[in-house]
């Protein structure tokens, strides 16, 4: 079985001198690739990495502005630190150089392009990327070759009587065709709220589908080599839509890795199943790299909500407990799968959550409905360990990252709520911020703990 330190040091002879480029959303995701000699310089829009060794460039730190990573798209962002970022991307790719993307972008390729001769690109040309991001296109492929999906049905904007009439059997959701963390989705409980919580969308059909409660959300981190097969990381309860932490009834609230081995094991053999074949597909189809599912655990039964085809939010902390197991971690294994490297020992989803760490984490978000600054004075001394912390002159905005909460322990039950101890925990943090931003304070004060 190779090891992790064994696939490091492959992955440097394999990139043979080039310098290594990460290019994501947040610049702390690039941290497992510390490891590699070669990793250079690190290119983001939030949350820079700062670390001591790495050249690094973040749109957070040029705007003095922290996006909401679910709405925000760099390639729609007109702006001189756009600009910015471009110039230093063209200046990187001046000599023999390897690049990582968190997801592809248009701002990417244009550097790369011009670069070719010079640039390893690995990932997917963006416009081919953007093709598995169309959720009923995914949706439909894989459930014709059997894998169970979440019962999504498709209705034209003029549909609006049909939509009605399936909102008079129970409680609906709407999802746009294209969604990040939780935004473009809503739940209508009665028809009389259809018009309120209308998604917005410009594609002439959204997807409806009965609400499934209660539910246990999944995650699961994983990755498609050239020759089909697929690797495994850290599946987890995910958490969705606590009112504490983000004001989207579907929110991405973070990740619990421990409580995942709860689970029974044939929930998690089905679960396994399901990746795998989607994943298998994804090769089929030209995918390469990174990928993630979202899952949720209904009456004994095991749907696919959606497909991620890129790294994910938990991608980070996927690559920590795969370290803790010597294995090689997600980052590796994309990378690995672009240098045409083999794949890892096949490791079962069972055995991962068994004896995968306890290590959990909440993302907290800005539940004001306008931009706030925060200043912590001793972030070592809140109750629980902060990272993400922005510095006090960025503007965060609404339902942008306050910050990420890590424990060493399970956080939830269901992945719908957190567990009173930590609760408790995260309250404090929020009330500590909330001293310095009278806009979240009043927020604080109608959501509670």
């Amino acid at each position: 079985m190779v090891t992790y330190r064994q696939r490091v040091r492959e992955i440097e002879r394999r990139l043979a001198g080039r310098r290594l480029v990460y290019f994501g959303t947040r610049g702390t995701d690039a941290r497992p690739l510390l490891e590699i000699s070669n990793f250079e310089e690190v290119f983001s829009q939030i949350a820079p990495l700062e670390a001591v060794s790495i050249q690094e460039t973040c749109l957070e730190t040029l705007k003095k502005e922290r996006v909401d990573l679910d709405r925000y798209s760099i390639d729609q962002d007109t702006s001189e630190a756009v600009h910015e970022i471009r110039k230093g991307l063209l200046r990187a790719f001046s000599r023999p150089t390897a690049v990582i993307p968190y997801r592809p972008s248009a701002v990417l390729a244009s550097a790369c392009f011009t670069r070719a001769n010079l640039v390893q690109y690995m990932g997917l040309f963006h416009e081919f990327q953007a093709c598995f991001e169309h959720k009923p296109w995914i949706e439909t492929q894989l459930a014709e070759i059997g894998v169970r999906i979440v019962p999504w049905r498709y209705f034209a904007d003029d549909d609006i009587a049909l939509i009605r009439e399936a909102a008079e059997t129970g409680p609906l959701v709407l999802r746009t065709n294209r969604s990040d963390g939780g935004a473009g989705l809503t739940l209508v409980q009665k028809p009389s709220e259809l018009q309120n919580e209308w998604p917005v969308h410009g594609e002439g059909f959204l997807a409806a589908a009965p609400f499934l409660t209660p539910a246990i959300p999944i995650n699961v981190n994983a990755c498609v080599f050239p020759g089909g097969e697929v690797s495994l990381h850290a599946p987890s309860l995910q958490l969705i839509g606590i009112p504490s932490c983000t004001s989207r009834h579907f929110g991405y609230c973070g990740n619990d890795f421990a409580r995942i081995a709860d689970l029974e094991r044939e929930i998690l053999g089905d679960l396994e199943k399901i990746v795998v074949t989607t994943g298998r597909w994804l090769g089929r189809q030209g995918y390469l790299g990174a990928f993630g599912v979202d899952a949720i655990v209904h009456a004994g039964t095991v749907y696919l909500v959606e497909v991620n085809p890129r790294f994910q939010g938990s991608s980070v902390l996927a690559a920590t407990l795969a370290r803790e197991l010597d294995r090689p971690d997600l980052f590796l294994d994309h990378i690995s799968a672009f240098l045409d490297l083999p794949a890892p020992e096949h490791m079962s989803m069972a055995e991962i959550a068994r004896q995968q760490p306890k290590l959990s984490h909440v993302v907290s978000h800005n539940l004001a409905n306008a931009p706030v600054r925060i200043e912590i004075e001793a972030s070592d001394r809140l109750p629980l360990r902060c990272t993400l912390l922005p510095h006090p002159e960025v503007v965060i905005s609404a339902e942008g990252i306050l910050f990420d909460a890590i424990l060493p322990q399970t956080v939830t039950e269901t992945g719908m709520e957190l567990v009173p101890e930590v609760a408790n925990q995260l309250n404090l943090v929020l009330r500590e911020i909330a001293k310095g931003a009278p806009a979240f304070a009043a927020i604080l004060q109608s959501t509670g703990p």
